[in-house]
């Protein structure tokens, strides 16, 4: 459904009165989308949980039990914390990110693509 020229200026004049109000907001709105990796998260977590047992583990065996622990659970907590990365480009960062257009064009844009598909 089009919007009307009025209802277009409208949402112009809005979004322009936000971004002059409120730049960080606005600021926010123009970064990429970070999308987070469940299977990464899900292995990071096992990962550090099977590190937690190693470690206590090790402390009534051997030391390197333990050490070999703490290695695992470091290398799962980096894992988990490279789990976040930007979204693909044909994703919604795409969309969002590009400063030429208002943010009511490219609403438009993904309704019309979401209609097309």
């Amino acid at each position: 459904m089009a919007l009307t020229e009025a209802e277009r200026k409208l949402l112009d004049e809005l979004e322009a009165t936000l971004t002059a109000q409120d730049p960080k907001l606005a600021s926010k709105f123009s970064q990429p989308v970070r999308r987070v990796h469940p299977a990464k998260v899900v292995g990071g977590v096992v990962g550090f949980l099977l590190g937690l047992v190693g470690l206590v583990a090790g402390m009534m065996s051997y030391w390197w039990v333990s050490v070999a622990g703490f290695v695992v659970m470091l290398a799962s907590a980096i894992v988990v914390i490279s789990a976040w990365s930007k979204a693909p480009a044909g994703d919604v960062s795409s969309v969002i990110s590009t400063p030429n257009e208002s943010m009511m064009t490219k609403l438009e844009k993904r309704w019309q693509d979401r209609q097309q598909s």
